[in-house]
């Protein structure tokens, strides 16, 4: 009787039985032709929503004069550098944050190691369909190499990178709030006061959600409850892997308890780095000529962070970003709105493309040191 195991161990479902088995499924018309047909289907319908924003962004854009936006992207000139500097901070600020949620990484030297990781994983975000799964999958095991610590290590790593991100995206969110309350209602406002205590909320379900997380086993608590759905075949991989969920959770624990100033730097950190994307937003509007206060670059940056959630399986949420900008720009009273909006978009578009250049360059270089020392290690067995 064939188990589970027979076909990874080389019992009776193995070798030249198990070729066959597969030379026939490949054969069989049924199960992956369906599998294809709905992966194409989702993908094109997912690419038609694209298609359809863009079509009514140019809808939009079509009244708005290309020359007014020529003309207002030639008067920035050598100003637009200044553009890339909040992307730059906000790229150091969240590698640090990852870096410090790495056991024993607290060296420049090896933090550095980490910004290939960052930008080179964002890349396949911000440039693939659905690429959060490719870099997220990556994302572990890279930063396995580079900081040189075992996969559970590596994955507890980016897990609590994860779990401060979103943190430190709630307090920016609750900042947010915060500006638009006192920009609405003046600073002396009863009102304001009033409107302060959702906020407040915000903040006190931010810290106390966080720990909670990093007080107990989180993650072994998770997978036992997963384990008791009734299917044979996932029970025996959640057995398999339990003991390596229980060192991830250790190690979560173990950098929880004994490096609580690296946990709380890794919050802020990312609450910096969430800080700058929206600064960055303020910087880009004010160098094209535009009266705009700190809290409207925030809300910007704001919403679109979470179009960016929403819309995961579209880089960089294109269409729905652009959207927001445009709808957001409106409505902050400025002259010529398109115009603005369309050279706001792309100044914004083109830091993207440098980043996501810089992304794949760390990719291909990181593969290629990569196979170099597998080379240089297999010359030095065979000698």
């Amino acid at each position: 009787m064939k188990t589970f195991d027979d076909k990874e161990t080389g019992g009776p479902g193995s070798g030249r039985e198990n070729d066959a088995v597969f030379q026939n499924d490949l054969h069989r018309p049924g199960p992956l032709i369906t599998f294809s047909v709905r992966r194409s289907a989702s993908i094109a319908l997912k690419v038609l929503a694209a298609f359809i924003i863009v079509f009514i962004l140019w809808r939009e854009f079509a009244n708005s004069k290309i020359g007014t936006v020529s003309s207002l992207l030639d008067k920035v000139g050598w100003a637009m550098m200044l553009a890339l500097v909040p992307p730059t901070l906000e790229t150091i600020a969240e590698t640090v944050g990852l870096a410090l949620c790495v056991p024993g990484m607290r060296s420049i030297r090896r933090i550095l190691k980490v910004v290939p990781v960052r930008i080179g994983c964002d890349a396949l975000i911000n440039s693939l369909p659905a690429g959060v799964v490719a870099a997220e999958t990556l994302r572990p095991i890279w930063l396995r190499r580079a900081s040189n610590i075992s996969i559970e290590e590596s994955v507890a790593a980016c897990l609590m990178g994860k779990i401060n991100m979103a943190a430190a995206q709630g307090l920016f969110l609750a900042v947010i709030m915060v500006l638009a309350v006192f920009a609405g209602t003046g600073h002396s406002s009863v009102l304001s006061v009033n409107a302060m205590i959702p906020v407040l909320l915000v903040f006190i379900l931010v810290f106390v959600a966080v720990g909670y997380i990093y007080s107990g086993p989180r993650v072994t608590q998770l997978i036992s409850l997963l384990k008791r759905i009734a299917w044979s075949r996932w029970q025996h991989f959640v057995s398999r892997h339990e003991s390596s969920v229980f060192k991830i959770d250790a190690t979560i624990l173990d950098l929880a308890r004994k490096g609580r100033w690296a946990v709380f730097g890794s919050l802020a950190a990312f609450v910096a780095g969430w800080m700058l994307l929206g600064f960055e937003s303020y910087v880009v509007l004010r160098i094209l000529g535009q009266d705009i206060s700190l809290g409207q670059g925030f809300l910007m940056e704001g919403t679109a962070s979470l179009l960016r959630i929403a819309f995961f399986f579209i880089p960089s949420a294109f269409g729905a970003a652009e959207a927001a900008y445009v709808s957001l720009i409106a409505s902050f009273g400025v002259a010529q709105p398109e115009s603005v909006a369309l050279a706001f978009i792309a100044i914004k578009r083109s830091q993207e493309v440098i980043w996501i250049s810089f992304g794949y360059i760390a990719l291909l270089v990181s593969r290629r040191w990569r196979t170099g020392k597998v080379d240089s290690a297999r010359r030095v067995q065979q000698s």
